[in-house]
C-alpha cells in the first residue's frame, strides 16, 4: 500500500578508494575481493547521481489526537492508478455487515476507503477496505480477497472476511486483521536499519511468501509500504493479492508463474537493500506518473547506479555487512559481481539469509526500535545517516564504521541518549524494556524511586569473610602441593610442563591496513581447540599470494592472560608454503592488544612453512601478555585463489 513520499535520509558514500568484498561459494568456501580501477577483476566506482550526505527532513509532529501506533495505511493513490473510480459515503459510527463499526479512517486513495473498524460480534478491531457499490474492481477484489484467505500464516495481515453490498447504497469490504505498528516506509526516515534488523525483515518475508509461491499465488505488490512492523517487532505482510486486485496492472496477466515468483523476490531484495542504505533501486529509466512527477521511491533517494547497475550496498554506504551486500547483489543484479550464482526464488533467498543469521533473532531489536525510535531533529550543517548499531555474531560484522548525524536516539526510560550500553543509545543485547511509545521525541525520564537493600545481618558478612579465607588456604595449598610434586600446570593458567595456557584469541584484519575488520571470527575458536583436525581459515584470496595485493597480511592475536615470558611458538598450518610472522606490541607497556594496524606489532620471529607445523623462536625470550600470529602470504588452493589456515596454536617458555 502506497503512502505520499516525504523526505529521506541520504546514503553515505565510502571515502576509502577501495572496497573489499567477500563471497560464499557453494562449498562454503568464502573469497575476498576488491573492487578498485587498478585490481583484478575490477568493480567499477560510480559516483552517486547526488550529494550521498543529503540532508534529512524533519518529521512530521505527530497528531496527538491520533494512535502512536497505528496500521500503515497511504493517503495517495498508487502510482500509474486512476483516481477517478466511485467512492463509498460513509461515516464514522455507521454499522455495516451487521456487526463492523467504523470507528477511524485512515487512508482515501484510488476510490477504496480504509478504516480502522471495531468487530461488535467478536470484540477486537479490524482494518476494513470499503468499495462502493458500483465500483468496476468489486468483484475481482471480492475473489483475491477469498483466495488471500488461504494464507494463514502470522506473518500475513490475514483475511477475515469479504461482503458483498446487496442492498442499495450499501458498500462492499474487505476485513482485515488489525496489527499496531508502522510501516517500513515509515521506520526507513529514520535511518537504515541494523544488519541483523534488515537480514530478519527480508528473511521473514521471503520464508512467508515461499509457501504462497509453491501455490501459484503472489503478492506483486512488496514494498516498504506493505511490510509492517509491529509494536512488538514482528514482521507483517499487508495487502497479499488485494492490493493487485485493487490497483491491477494489465501486463502483469501476461507474466509467467516464474516471472511472478521472480517479481516478488526482486521486491523482496529492494526491501533489504532500501533497509541497509536507505536508498530505492528504482527503475533504470525513471518512470513519470500521470501528473508528470517522478515514479515515487518510498520517501527515499534513488540508488546511485553505474554501468553494470545499482551499486552494491557497500559502495553506497560504508559499514554494510559483506554477506548482506553479497544477498543483495545476488539478488537485484542480472549477473551478480565475482561470478555469484544469482537468487531467483523465495526459497533460495530465505536459505541464504538463514545461513547469513544462524540463530539470530532481530525482533527483539526491532521491537525495541519501535519503543524507543530514532528521530530526525534540527541541526546544522549536512545530515549524515544514523545506523543503529547492533551486535550480529552471526553474519560476522557491526556497523562500527557508519557516521552518524543530526538524529537523536530516543533513550528508555531512566537513560540518557549517551548511554553507555551502544553509541546510539540502543543496548543491543539486551530485550526492551516494556514502556509507553514515545510520540514528540526524547521526553525528560521519569525519576525512579530509589531501591531499598536491607542490610544482612552482621553474622552472614562474618561467614561470608570466613568462607572466603577458607578459599584462599585451600588454594595456597594445592598450589604448594603440585609445586612441590614437579605438578603439571599452575592454577589460573600459567605453565604445564613449559607450555603456556593461552587465555583467549581473536582474528586480526585491521581496516587501517585495508580489511574489514574482522576475518572468520566464527572460526577463531578452532585454532586452539586441542584438535589438529578443525582450523580458523583466511577468507579465499584472488590473484596473488600475498592476500590479492589487498592488505599486508591477516592473523590471530593470542591473549596469554598476563604478561609471561615467551620462548617458543609452535603452529599447526594448514596448506604449504605459508609465509608467518611472530610479533609482540611495538608498545611494551600495552595494556590492550593493538587493532588499528599491523605496524603497531613488532616482528620477533618469521619463516616460509613447508610442512604441516613450523615453530617460532624469538632469538631470546620475551615478556608479553600478546602474540600476533600474523601470515602474509599464503598457500595456493586452486587455480588463482589463496587461503590459508591455522589448526592449532601452542606457546611455550
Amino acid at each position: 500500500m502506497n503512502q505520499n513520499p516525504q523526505g529521506s535520509p541520504g546514503s553515505m558514500h565510502p571515502d576509502a578508494p577501495t572496497q573489499l568484498f567477500t563471497s560464499v561459494d557453494d562449498d562454503g568456501e568464502t573469497t575476498a575481493m576488491i573492487s578498485r580501477d587498478d585490481a583484478q577483476d575490477p568493480t567499477p566506482m560510480a559516483e552517486p547521481a547526488e550529494d550521498p550526505t543529503t540532508t534529512t527532513e524533519p518529521a512530521d509532529a505527530p497528531d496527538p489526537l491520533e494512535d502512536t501506533l497505528s496500521p500503515a495505511m497511504a493517503t495517495g493513490v498508487p502510482e500509474g492508478q486512476s483516481s477517478n473510480q466511485p467512492t463509498a459515503e460513509v461515516k464514522a459510527g455507521d454499522v455495516h455487515a451487521g456487526r463492523y463499526r467504523l470507528e477511524q479512517q485512515l487512508a482515501q486513495r484510488g476510490g477504496t476507503l480504509t478504516w480502522r473498524a471495531f468487530d461488535q460480534k467478536l470484540s477486537r478491531s479490524v482494518l476494513v477496505h470499503i468499495l462502493a457499490q458500483h465500483d468496476p474492481r468489486t468483484t475481482d477484489v471480492l475473489d483475491a480477497a477469498r483466495k488471500a484467505a488461504f494464507a494463514t500464516d502470522s506473518r500475513f495481515l490475514r483475511v477475515l472476511d469479504a461482503v458483498v453490498g446487496d442492498e442499495p447504497g450499501e458498500p462492499s469490504l474487505v476485513v482485515c486483521e488489525f496489527a499496531p505498528g508502522e510501516s517500513l516506509e515509515k521506520l526507513l526516515k529514520q535511518g537504515p536499519l541494523s544488519a541483523l534488523e534488515a537480514a530478519w525483515v527480508a528473511r521473514e518475508l521471503a520464508d512467508a511468501m515461499q509457501s504462497m509461491h509453491s501455490e501459484g499465488l503472489f503478492h506483486q505488490r512488496i514494498n516498504p509500504d506493505t511490510v509492517i512492523i509491529t509494536s512488538t517487532g514482528n514482521v507483517k505482510i499487508v495487502g497479499f493479492l488485494i492490493e493487485a486486485a485493487m490497483y491491477p496492472d494489465a501486463d502483469e496477466n501476461a507474466l509467467a508463474w516464474s516471472e511472478r515468483e521472480q517479481a516478488d523476490v526482486t521486491a523482496i531484495g529492494k526491501v533489504l537493500y532500501a533497509s541497509l542504505v536507505t536508498r530505492w533501486p528504482g527503475a533504470r529509466d525513471q518512470v513519470l506518473d500521470e501528473t508528470g512527477q517522478p515514479r515515487r521511491t518510498w520517501g527515499m533517494a534513488a540508488a546511485p547506479m553505474d554501468a553494470r547497475g545499482w551499486l552494491t550496498p557497500r559502495q553506497v554506504r560504508s559499514g554494510v555487512s559483506p554477506a548482506l551486500d553479497i544477498i543483495c547483489d545476488q539478488i537485484l543484479s542480472p549477473a551478480p559481481r565475482h561470478n555469484e550464482l544469482p537468487l531467483r526464488t523465495a526459497n533460495q533467498v530465505m536459505l541464504a539469509l538463514s545461513k547469513v543469521l544462524g540463530t539470530a533473532d532481530g525482533s527483539a531489536d526491532l521491537e525495541r526500535r519501535m519503543r524507543y525510535p530514532v528521530v530526525p531533529h534540527d541541526g546544522d550543517g549536512d545530515a549524515a545517516m544514523l545506523e543503529t548499531t547492533g551486535g550480529l555474531s552471526a553474519i560476522g560484522h557491526t556497523d562500527e564504521g557508519s557516521a552518524t548525524g543530526p538524529f537523536t536516539a530516543v533513550p528508555p526510560p531512566g537513560r540518557s541518549a549517551t548511554s553507555p550500553s551502544g553509541d546510539d543509545g540502543f543496548d543491543a543485547g539486551s530485550p526492551a524494556t516494556p514502556s509507553a511509545p514515545s510520540t514528540t521525541g526524547a521526553s525528560p525520564a521519569r525519576r525512579r524511586p530509589p531501591i531499598r537493600h536491607s542490610r544482612p545481618p552482621r553474622r552472614r558478612w562474618l561467614a561470608i569473610l570466613v568462607g572466603l579465607l577458607a578459599l584462599v588456604l585451600l588454594i595456597s595449598l594445592v598450589r604448594v602441593a603440585m609445586r612441590k610434586d614437579g605438578g603439571t600446570g599452575v592454577l589460573g593458567g600459567g605453565e604445564e610442563g613449559g607450555k603456556i595456557q593461552i587465555s583467549a584469541v581473536d582474528d586480526f584484519d585491521p581496516t587501517g591496513d585495508g580489511g574489514n575488520g574482522e576475518e572468520n571470527p566464527n572460526q577463531v575458536k578452532a585454532a586452539w581447540d586441542g584438535d589438529p583436525k578443525t582450523a580458523w581459515q583466511s577468507l579465499v584470496y584472488l590473484g596473488d599470494a600475498k592476500l590479492g595485493r589487498l592488505k599486508p597480511g591477516v592473523g590471530l592475536v593470542v591473549d596469554l592472560g598476563q604478561r609471561q615470558k615467551v620462548g617458543s611458538v609452535k603452529i599447526t598450518l594448514q596448506g604449504k608454503p605459508t609465509v608467518v610472522q611472530l610479533r609482540v606490541p611495538a608498545d611494551t607497556a600495552a595494556d590492550a592488544a593493538p587493532t588499528t594496524s599491523q605496524k603497531q606489532w613488532t616482528t620477533i620471529a618469521n619463516a616460509t612453512a613447508s610442512d604441516a607445523s613450523v615453530e617460532l623462536k624469538p632469538e631470546q625470550a620475551v615478556e608479553t601478555r600478546y602474540l600476533l600470529v600474523y601470515l602474509t602470504s599464503l598457500p595456493k588452493v586452486s587455480g588463482n585463489k589463496y587461503r590459508a589456515g591455522i589448526a592449532e596454536i601452542e606457546v611455550a617458555q
